[in-house]
């Protein structure tokens, strides 16, 4: 038969008197440090948990966005093809208009992310850089630079919008016109899926990478335990502290050892 480990056994102590003398009134000195690193690793599962519960709210929420979606379009694409030639008209004189509008409507949100690091970049400059004045005026300025860009960006967005608002809108009394708003309407559905799954994306990768960082918490805090564990083991050897639970491991221990 193998040898039994002393480290095994000196780990199984400590975990039978943790179970056992957790208790008692005398405490070995060990089982402090056990119940603080039990606190933290409960802590850090909870916020796990908090987490999961994010990442499950956030799914149903998009889901629910994609249900509603789906029933809708399912009402406008009806209407649009009982005026079906009113809607060819304008969707041939939109579909430019809306292409560009597309495409530089992502350039804003990716202009705006990059605008977001900059300014994180400046504060953390200021941090570490606070003694070179120059260098963080320069900083400063750049930013500045960068916030007009955005706003001047923002509005000739608003303007294109306003542009093919005005495209999309019947005017008194025209044929059709519940067919141009119904397409106007699924048009907009298409843009508020596009930022919604963008948003819904982030969030959930952002909602990922902290759970990932809080699992690597959990996984530091069960070691700090186990080792507490470890520790509290020996020093309830040392002591040969009599418990029913206990007193087994005593001789298989100093064979071990």
């Amino acid at each position: 038969m193998a040898k039994e480990s002393y480290n095994d056994l000196i780990f199984m102590l400590g975990d039978l008197a943790r179970e056992h003398l957790a208790e008692k009134k005398n405490l070995p000195k060990a089982m402090q440090a056990v119940f603080e690193c039990e606190d933290v690793l409960l802590g850090v599962r909870e916020e796990i948990a908090a987490l999961e519960g994010e990442m499950n709210e956030e799914d149903a929420a998009y889901q629910d966005f994609l249900d509603q979606q789906a029933a809708e379009r399912d009402e406008q694409q009806a209407i649009t093809r009982k005026w079906r030639h009113a809607v060819a008209g304008v969707e041939s004189r939109s579909r430019e208009l809306r292409k560009s509008l597309s495409s530089q409507k992502a350039a804003y949100r990716y202009q705006k992310n990059s605008l977001a690091l900059a300014d994180q970049k400046h504060k953390e400059l200021e941090q570490r850089e606070g003694h070179d004045v120059k260098k963080i005026d320069t900083s400063r300025a750049n930013l500045k630079t960068f916030r007009l860009k955005m706003m001047r960006f923002g509005r000739m967005l608003e303007d294109m919008e306003m542009e093919l608002n005005q495209v999309l809108t019947p005017r008194p009394g025209q044929v059709g016109a519940q067919g141009i708003l119904a397409h106007k309407r699924l048009l907009e559905m298409e843009d508020e899926a596009e930022e919604k799954k963008a948003d819904h994306e982030e969030r959930m990768k952002a909602l990922d990478e902290a759970l990932a960082a809080k699992e690597a918490e959990a996984q530091a805090a069960e070691e700090d335990l186990d080792g507490a564990l470890f520790d509290l083991g020996e020093e309830v050897y040392g002591d040969r502290i009599a418990h029913p639970a206990l007193n087994p491991i005593y001789p298989r221990l100093d064979k071990a050892g």
